[in-house]
């Protein structure tokens, strides 16, 4: 079985038992706070992706950090994979499990990449935006991209919204590559 599907049987398992104990919303949220731990704390992510540590060391570490603090299947889950040595793809089973959620939920996946640092009414204007488009609920991933010189890039499933300043000035040289043919 390769990682990725792995990774997704262990997200669905965890996201069908939290729907049928009807936990599925605490569970949804200890998943955004794990994410943000583990994006917080390099060594956590380092720690539990060391695969010479072993499974009862990352098993006492998340309980440690987490006991009390997530639902008890949140807790149960993450111990579960420390023992079965898949502690290392916890931060993949979290973005997979959120995946999993929205779908069932009706809300798609959006990414801005912008030539600058958004700001909060920036990230605002864009989702309501792209919702207004999809005629759904959105959850917006921004970051920023060196790489575009100016403006943004929308990505919602396979539609791309390329507001760049490089297309725009691809756009304008065909205008004007167009209209000089015309003219001669």
């Amino acid at each position: 079985m390769s990682a990725p599907e792995v990774v997704r049987r262990y997200a669905a398992t965890l996201l069908e038992a939290a729907a049928e104990l009807k936990v599925e919303a605490q569970v949804q949220a200890d998943v955004e706070g794990l994410r943000a731990t583990l994006l917080a704390s390099a060594e956590l992510g380092a720690c539990l992706g060391n695969r010479l540590v072993e499974a009862q060391v990352h098993r006492a570490l998340l309980e440690s950090l987490f006991a009390g603090k997530v639902q008890p299947l949140t807790l149960n889950f993450l111990l579960l994979l420390a023992e079965r040595g898949r502690a290392g793809l916890l931060p993949w089973v979290l973005a997979a499990f959120i995946d999993l959620f929205d779908a069932r939920q009706g809300v798609l996946q959006a990414e801005v990449r912008s030539a600058v640092e958004l700001s909060e009414e920036q990230r605002r204007g864009f989702q309501q935006r792209l919702e207004a488009y999809t005629g759904k609920q959105v959850r917006l991933s921004a970051r920023l991209d060196k790489s575009l010189k100016g403006g943004a890039v929308a990505r919602v499933g396979d539609t791309v919204f390329d507001g760049s300043l490089v297309r725009h000035l691809e756009s304008l040289r065909a205008q004007l590559a167009g209209a000089l043919t015309t003219h001669n």
